[in-house]
């Protein structure tokens, strides 16, 4: 690690002797919660718990599609850029705290009323899982600027405290008429850190990720193309993983004699059940890594200063059970549980404040979103926004929640 660092800094050392500095300084704190189709009172009760009526389990039901995705995340980055003539040079550090779930409505049938609604009936669950990460990040970065094309590279070293997820590839439940019997069957993987010491300074993994980010003109259009946050955590060998692939049946109870009877669950030929595979020892976990493409383009209006369209995308497979392949990239697409975001933002100048006013669809949730952020200074400059300005309105009901934050001192 300090042979990167010495090597990222030879470039300040070269251009200490200049004399024009420009250093920038930047805090930003990022809130979000988005789900397509479950709200934010479905969170706050799994959370924090209370009454759950049967009415409140029907809407949540109903109110979730095919797949149910539920993602939140919670970052704060501080980050120090020094300029030198067409190069620059810059250390941040975040610390990150994520969410991400996916699972069918059979599976919310199965936790929330059981099996008794649905005889001679097959509940599906297959694709269903949680990941969850908490984790800081350490990042140094360098750029430079060749034939006015401007490009960035930056590594991370990545400390993780925490990491759980659960994954069902194939899972089903069929009940018999009158609960005669039933058949369970599932394929599940699950991989847990040493949560005996539960902190933010517990250090349970060691990773590292990638950036690449070039930036272009053609004409009158600027475009950049970036690629964030590649990169894994590989926890240490106190991680507890998990392993089954089983089914079961179980043919109810045969009473002979009232004092004695022989419960078939014990019968070994009503189950087959490769034994749940546990094991204390390392594993690797991926953190979403970002691809990104935008197209802007200035105006000379004396407000619109200009728009910008992009198009997002997430990279976030579930485990590493496949090498480097075209199969593997695109698995990671298929599993990060976000759908390819579009979005048209612009900027707009007022007498005191600026306005960034933005226009997305699709992410971890299938809606029309509406942002809106407001920033004051150009030296010293303050932004504060969100990406769900609808759902600002719609309290317990919203399907989202954002809020971002940007600090940005230049000296």
């Amino acid at each position: 690690m300090w042979k990167l660092i010495i090597i990222c800094c030879v470039p300040l050392l070269l251009f200490a002797q200049e004399k024009e500095k420009n250093h920038t300084l930047e805090w930003n704190s990022n809130f979000l919660f988005e789900s397509n189709g479950l709200d934010k009172n479905f969170l706050n009760t799994m959370l924090y718990g209370g009454y759950i009526s049967n009415e409140m389990k029907a809407a949540w039901i109903n109110a979730g599609s095919e797949k149910n995705v539920i993602h939140s995340e919670i970052s704060n980055e501080l980050s120090y850029t020094y300029h030198f003539k067409k190069h620059n040079i810059c250390f941040s550090f975040a610390d990150k705290s994520l969410l991400n779930a996916s699972f069918t409505d059979d599976f919310l049938r199965i936790v929330f009323e059981g099996n008794y609604n649905y005889q001679d009936k097959t509940l599906s669950f297959n694709n269903t899982n949680i990941r969850a990460d908490l984790f800081q990040q350490y990042k140094i970065s360098y750029g430079t600027t060749i034939n006015k094309v401007n490009m960035h590279a930056a590594i991370s070293y990545l400390l993780g405290n925490h990491h759980l997820s659960y994954m069902i590839e194939k899972g089903s439940l069929y009940t018999a008429p009158f609960g005669t019997s039933f058949y369970i069957e599932y394929d599940m993987n699950a991989f847990i850190t040493d949560a005996s010491r539960f902190s933010k300074f517990t250090n349970n993994g060691n990773g590292k990720a990638l950036d690449l980010d070039v930036d272009f003109s053609i004409k009158k259009y600027d475009i950049r193309i970036s690629m964030t946050d590649l990169g894994f955590i590989l926890w240490n060998s106190s991680s507890r993983t998990f392993a089954s692939d089983s089914n079961f049946s179980f043919q109810g109870v045969e009473v002979e004699d009232i004092f004695s009877f022989n419960d078939s669950v014990l019968e070994d030929n009503h189950l087959n059940d490769d034994a749940l595979k546990t094991n204390n020892k390392s594993f690797k976990s991926y953190i979403p890594a970002t691809i990104h493409m935008m197209v802007s383009r200035k105006t000379e209006h004396n407000y619109f200063r200009g728009y910008t369209l992009g198009i997002i995308a997430k990279w976030h497979p579930y485990m590493d059970n496949k090498p480097l392949s075209f199969a593997k990239i695109g698995q990671g697409f298929q599993e990060s549980n976000f759908s390819t975001l579009w979005y048209l933002q612009s900027a707009v100048e007022t007498k005191y404040l600026n306005l960034i006013p933005n226009l997305s669809y699709g992410g971890y949730s299938d809606n029309i979103n509406i942002g809106l952020g407001v920033s004051k200074g150009e030296k010293y400059k303050f932004t504060l926004g969100t990406q769900h300005l609808e759902d600002l309105v719609n309290g317990d009901k919203a399907k989202a929640v954002s809020v971002y934050l940007k600090i940005k001192l230049q000296f």
